[in-house]
């Protein structure tokens, strides 16, 4: 006999979207056994399974039902994978703070932001693969290789000899060109993994289909256009032009070294004997082609009809992919292949010295670095320009309590700072980490072949880059003591709220002070956290523009000092072994992963506009398939059936998933929705930091289209309500701050505004027979406040309209 599932959607259904972690559907029900009714293992709809129709609490006038898409976030271990694109997360999460990007706004200056972006997101592709090759070609293919083939006399062997780099000596590798060849192979599997995890995860997410908006759609705000979710097309267009990039810079550094002398860098392809019959021939031309479609990535990049988004269409759905980007990853890769063939083959020349860098790279990392510093100038000085030139908004909006974009508006400017500086770290940590496995790094005019260790040049640039992360390090520590010391401050203050809400009669100041604590920590993002990123922000773009300056005047003041070096090379080794460290256990423990997962939760919302190889966007899955759905459950079908209300049910980042899923559905569904938002960032977060996509007139939006476009809506009278507390570190009021209930107060379920403030703890003292105090629940268990069931009871009745 079988278990029953509900399956009717006719009365009420209650949709709850968790928020991150990943909460299984079994929590988010609140029952041991449930079954998927829609969807698959990643992303899919579950309901509640009973022994019996009869004891089942599932009935034809209401049901509970759950969408978990946890799997799409912080499933299965590769998600480990994704620590290694934190760079390419922000930069893309960047776009999205641009308040430029309205529904109507066409703007030079955003179209010239948003090229700048795309451009400095195949430069972090290129800065990912040049750490690959310092780390491999250069460090063990160049200078151990150099050393193991005994240029010059006395030169210490990299890792004291040791046997897994005995290879350098065999006979046939005899020669600078098969080391590099080899090496190279390094590079080339990390490009492979790249390309892997994007082309997997876009057909998870971007390659789902996207439903045709109905008739003319009314777009009024950026959400509300269903083309921002239809990343098919562009997505995969960006994505092979990435991977061709960094195929063409690993073929440049496998044969650039090879050009005799090298450090005439592309003059010397000028001499005619370079282009004699033969393997010299082979390889020059295979140096140009790869430099010339490096050039053309760079080009196809910046185009703007490269990653346009069109909305979706029957005909987008069928077209053909079989194309130029569909050839050009491959195509690059066949070009590394014969590149290493060409260097493998009659390569006895180069500059065969254990004391020389790889050719060519540090003109690259200093040309790269220069060209990402010039791109975050041009994004500060356009938004600068933005400010200055912006007109006043042609409408006031009744909602004027929200807060205003922090960092003086300069947040895009900011946020793809810390990506730039992220991933520069990375790859200067990874050559370090490299150059202390293999020997001692040092500076070139250190180097000292009488030492007791391999010297392993280092470019100065990363020293550099050490030193200031070494800096923004103790800043960041400064930063997060004074933000602490700033919330023990606030706690005398909650003291009172604590006294005057709870009425305490027992005195205990113990239970007074644990629950002023736990309410100053639930605020202490709301009141210092942004400050102190904001000022982190700040202090890192100081620190960037002075170690440019000077840099550039005299690389010295660092690379003299002994003990900065050894700083350098000590911060950086220890933040690529961190990162390590969590990958690996990412990979080992599910409950970690689940905490990794939280970050890309939040920061993976927004799509794939500008970095196609960063973490997938889930919103791209999940608000299609809610959408359908949504529509599904709320259909009509058949001449005597009643069509079904839903009640969308959304904690933490799904209220977000469910105040864009609103903005995407008809009216005619929309009319038959109720929103329950609880644990919600949307103003505490999103319209801060993404006040084009979320902001009053988005909200209004929101409200409009909930109670079937009536132009007489106001706040009073629509059917949304969100739960908050004071406790919650994530989640806040949506629209006004409400008023923090007392103690033993009855449940209102229709207060006048959206927003509600509910108590925690919901007591002060211990209940009887209870040796513990009720628990603080912070930001979970919404369920387990009487106002939860309350609210949907009176949503069913029609008590809330």
């Amino acid at each position: 006999m079988g278990l029953y599932v509900n399956h009717g959607s006719k009365g009420w259904t209650e949709l709850r979207v968790h928020g991150v972690s990943g909460t299984p559907p079994e929590s988010s029900l609140g029952h041991p056994c449930v079954a998927r009714v829609a969807g698959d293992e990643r992303a899919g709809f579950y309901r509640r399974e009973w022994e019996t129709r009869r004891v089942s609490e599932d009935t034809k006038k209401f049901r509970r039902e759950t969408y978990s898409w946890g799997g799409l976030t912080s499933g299965d271990n590769q998600r480990a994978l994704w620590l290694l694109l934190l760079p390419f997360m922000l930069l893309n999460l960047a776009f999205f703070t641009d308040r430029g990007h309205q529904a109507s706004d066409t703007t030079w200056h955003v179209a010239f932001r948003t090229v700048v972006q795309r451009l400095l997101a195949i430069s972090l592709t290129g800065a990912y693969v040049l750490g690959g090759i310092s780390a491999s070609v250069d460090l063990v293919g160049w200078q151990c290789g150099n050393a193991a083939l005994g240029r010059p006399a006395g030169a210490k062997a990299c890792a004291g000899g040791t046997g897994w780099l005995r290879w350098l000596q065999y006979g046939w590798l005899d020669s600078p060109g098969r080391h590099l060849t080899v090496t190279a192979v390094f590079p080339i599997a990390l490009i492979a993994l790249l390309w892997y995890l994007g082309n997997k995860t876009w057909r998870v997410a971007e390659a789902q289909p996207v439903s045709q908006s109905p008739g003319t759609p009314d777009v009024r705000t950026p959400l509300e256009d269903r083309r921002m979710w239809n990343g098919r097309g562009p997505v995969r267009r960006l994505r092979a032009l990435h991977i061709a990039g960094a195929f063409a810079i690993t073929t440049v550094f496998i044969l650039a070294p090879l050009v005799d002398p090298a450090r005439r860098g592309l003059n010397a392809l000028t001499d005619n004997n370079r282009w004699e019959a033969g393997t010299a021939f082979f390889r020059s031309l295979c140096l140009v082609v790869a430099l010339v479609l490096l050039a053309f990535v760079i080009v196809m990049v910046a185009l703007p009809g490269t990653a346009r988004r069109i909305r979706p269409s029957a005909q987008d759905r069928v077209s053909s992919e079989r194309d130029l980007y569909g050839f050009l990853p491959w195509g690059a890769l066949v070009l590394v292949v014969g590149a290493g063939v060409a260097a493998s083959w009659g390569s006895k020349g180069g500059e065969n010295s254990a004391a020389s860098q790889l050719p060519w790279e540090v003109a690259w990392i200093h040309v790269l670095f220069i060209a990402q510093a010039a791109m975050l100038v041009l994004l500060f000085v356009s938004q600068l320009l933005s400010r200055l030139l912006a007109c006043p908004p042609a409408t006031a909006s009744s909602l004027k309590d929200l807060p205003r974009q922090p960092w003086g508006g300069f947040v895009l400017t900011g946020v793809a700072l810390l990506s730039w500086a992220l991933a520069g770290a990375l790859a200067s940590g990874l050559m370090m980490r490299t150059a202390e496995i293999l020997g001692a790094p040092t500076v070139a005019q250190r180097w000292d072949k009488a030492a007791k260790q391999a010297q392993l040049i280092v470019p100065d640039a990363y020293f550099w880059t050490g030193t200031a992360v070494s800096l923004l390090v103790a800043v960041a520590i400064v930063i997060a003591v004074i933000s602490w010391l700033a919330q023990r401050g606030a706690r005398g203050h909650f003291a009172h709220e604590v006294d005057r809400v709870y009425r305490p009669t027992s005195g205990d100041p113990r239970r007074c002070k644990e629950i002023a604590t736990s309410w100053a920590l639930g605020q202490l993002i709301e009141r210092r956290g942004q400050r102190g990123l904001g000022s982190f922000v700040l202090v890192a773009a100081t620190v960037v523009v002075a170690g440019t300056i000077a840099f550039a005047l005299d690389s010295k003041p660092v690379t003299d000092q002994q003990w900065l070096v050894l700083l350098s090379n000590l911060v950086l080794s220890a933040g690529f072994l961190g990162m390590l460290w969590a990958g690996k256990q990412a990979y080992r423990s599910p409950r970690f992963r689940r905490t990794v997962g939280i970050l890309w939760d939040i920061g993976s919302f927004w799509p794939r506009e500008t970095h196609p190889l960063a973490p997938p966007c889930y919103a791209e899955r999940t608000i299609p398939d809610l959408l359908k759905r949504v529509e599904y459950l709320t259909a009509n079908r058949g001449l005597l059936a009643r069509k079904g209300h839903v009640i969308l049910s959304c904690h933490s980042q799904g209220s977000v998933i469910g105040a864009a899923l609103v903005l995407q559905t008809t009216t005619a569904a929309d009319s038959r929705v109720r929103l329950l938002t609880y644990g919600c960032p949307l103003t505490h977060m999103f319209v801060r930091f993404f006040p084009a996509y979320f902001n009053a007139s988005s909200l209004e939006r929101i409200g409009t289209l909930l109670v079937a476009g009536a132009p007489d809506a106001d706040a009073d009278h629509w059917p949304w309500r969100n739960l908050y507390r004071l406790s919650d570190p994530i989640g806040s009021w949506v629209l006004a701050p409400a008023q923090l209930p007392k103690a033993g107060e009855p449940v209102n379920p229709v207060p006048p505004p959206v927003d509600r403030q509910l108590l925690d703890p919901s007591g002060f003292a211990r209940q009887p027979g209870d040796p513990c105090y009720p628990a603080t629940l912070g930001h979970s268990n919404y369920f387990a406040d009487p106002a939860f069931d309350e609210t949907v009871r009176a949503f069913c009745k029609g008590a809330i309209p």
